[in-house]
């Protein structure tokens, strides 16, 4: 089983979206995947997807109160996914954000034996899953060392901001101090006519690839590419929300699923195997 944790410095980057589309990708052609929600500052995968009301929070699972089986979800089946995809949901409520906020590290070890049973258990039937695609806070916290404990591949989301990448790249060399994941970085929110000068590109990679170098030495860390801004995106986000005021059923865009031709799919579709390929 293949596994990858996605992370970030900062919040809205595009974390959960990114983990979501490339799930989904890999269940479409055939892979069995699971998808698991460990940003428990601010769940956001039952944004996606819809949880059933018999299927218990991931946290409760990975704090010993719950099997694992009561807070897996298949939804590959009702999707016509060619593969199994199986999601584990994290508890939204404000009671649940502030646990973990106050988590100690007795606590933290307690979720770090449980997280690397649930990977040992993914492995073998009735699961075989072949990939895990981790959802992660933003930050470091104990719950993101856990993370790197346990997934081989690390992608981080960055926006390109001051703020944001110098963080980024402080969050990565720190991180790296501690465990040696294969890290990949992804740029998202990118201007999109940015995309049509492949001079402009070329330079700014190399401008990325001399940050990385000089931040963190002779570490390899893999820079992807970039997610064009998406105008289109942001009016789907707003009309979603809309309709979530008004209680009405709403489920965010799926790229690989509601817009194959579109960009971003493309850019999924490309980055899928890349991801994975040092991870035997």
């Amino acid at each position: 089983m293949k596994s990858l944790a996605i992370l970030s410095h900062k919040g809205g980057v595009g974390k959960t979206s990114v983990a979501v589309n490339l799930a989904y990708q890999l269940a479409s052609t055939g892979s069995n995947v699971c998808l698991l929600d460990n940003d428990f500052h601010g769940p956001s995968i039952l944004t996606f997807f819809k949880p059933k009301p018999e299927t218990n929070w991931i946290n409760e699972y990975l704090l010993g109160s719950s099997s694992l089986n009561s807070c897996l979800q298949e939804v590959g089946s009702d999707l016509n996914l060619q593969g199994k995809l199986f999601v584990a949901f994290a508890d939204p409520t404000p009671e649940s954000v502030a646990n973990i906020i106050q988590l100690d590290s007795d606590t933290s070890m307690k979720m770090l034996h449980f997280l690397m049973q649930l990977k040992k258990t993914l492995k073998e039937d009735p699961y075989n899953i072949d990939y895990l695609i981790v959802d992660s806070s933003p930050g470091v916290g104990m719950t993101t060392l856990n993370l790197m404990v346990v997934c081989k591949a690390t992608l981080f989301m960055v926006k390109l901001n001051n703020a944001d990448i110098n963080g980024a790249m402080h969050m990565i060399e720190g991180l790296h101090r501690q465990l040696k994941n294969r890290t990949l970085i992804l740029a998202n929110q990118i201007p999109e006519r940015f995309f049509i000068d492949d001079e402009k590109k070329k330079h700014f990679q190399e401008l990325i690839e001399a940050l990385l170098e000089e931040k963190l030495g002779e570490r390899v860390v893999e820079f992807l590419g970039w997610i064009p801004n998406d105008l289109e995106l942001f009016t789907s986000e707003f009309e979603t929300a809309l309709k979530t005021l008004e209680g009405l059923p709403a489920n965010r865009v799926i790229y690989v699923r509601d817009k194959p031709d579109h960009v971003v799919t493309s850019i999924i579709n490309d980055i899928a195997p890349k991801l994975f390929e040092d991870d035997e």
